[in-house]
């Protein structure tokens, strides 16, 4: 299952999607003229009795050329990995959003990765516990952070990331992982498979997204 989820990050992050309707939003106060830092709260992406998940990140950008990313969630399954992401558009500042319920175009009950993106964008880092936080770090559920048995999850990592640094104030981020049955790990009996490639094998719980927010929200 490891090499599978690694073998989808490529189709993952290649498509960069626009928004329509995007506008610069603002922010937080910075601290300091040399660090720019935006915090904002962490919303459920999927209908209340699919998740009542909901948390809070803060975004900062370092002199130092590094980037750090804290994120504080609860409401998550439990015991499970989240893959999370910063998600955007690498170039021109471009304040992306977060899709609703009403982002499940088939009708299927589930807002997955595909209906999501367009509001969100491509992916920009991965917001890996270890190793590398490019795009082929995507899905690699063994180095994302685990929710306690409560399913509360705290992250804190301070990286190099060129893409992220460079649009840490449009940026969405964006948490992953479902387990819809309660199961007790993320299976096909759950939601089927991971509408990414047909054949993958890829669980849907594992990738669909459960928390999103930015500063266009």
């Amino acid at each position: 299952m490891k090499f599978r989820l690694l073998s989808l990050a490529a189709v993952v992050t290649a498509s960069t999607f626009a928004a329509s309707g995007a506008a610069v939003a603002a922010h937080d106060t910075n601290p300091s003229a040399k660090v720019a830092s935006y915090s904002y709260g962490l919303n459920t992406v999927q209908a209340p009795t699919i998740s009542g998940a909901e948390g809070s990140t803060r975004i900062t950008s370092l002199p130092n050329g590094k980037i750090r990313v804290q994120v504080e969630a609860s409401g998550l399954s439990p015991n499970l990995p989240h893959a999370m992401h910063l998600h955007g558009v690498d170039g021109p500042a471009t304040d992306m959003a977060c899709p609703g319920a009403g982002a499940d175009s088939d009708g299927d009950g589930f807002v997955s990765v595909p209906e999501g993106a367009p509001f969100y964008g491509g992916i920009l880092a991965s917001l890996t516990t270890s190793g590398g936080t490019g795009g082929a770090d995507a899905l690699a559920l063994d180095r994302f952070p685990v929710a306690d048995a409560d399913g509360h999850l705290t992250y804190s990592r301070t990286f190099t990331n060129d893409s992220a640094l460079a649009n840490a104030d449009t940026v969405q981020v964006v948490v992953h992982g479902i387990d819809v049955n309660g199961s007790g790990t993320y299976d096909l009996d759950g939601a089927g498979e991971a509408p990414l490639v047909p054949g993958s094998g890829v669980p849907f719980e594992a990738t669909m997204p459960v928390l999103c927010g930015g500063v266009a929200n």
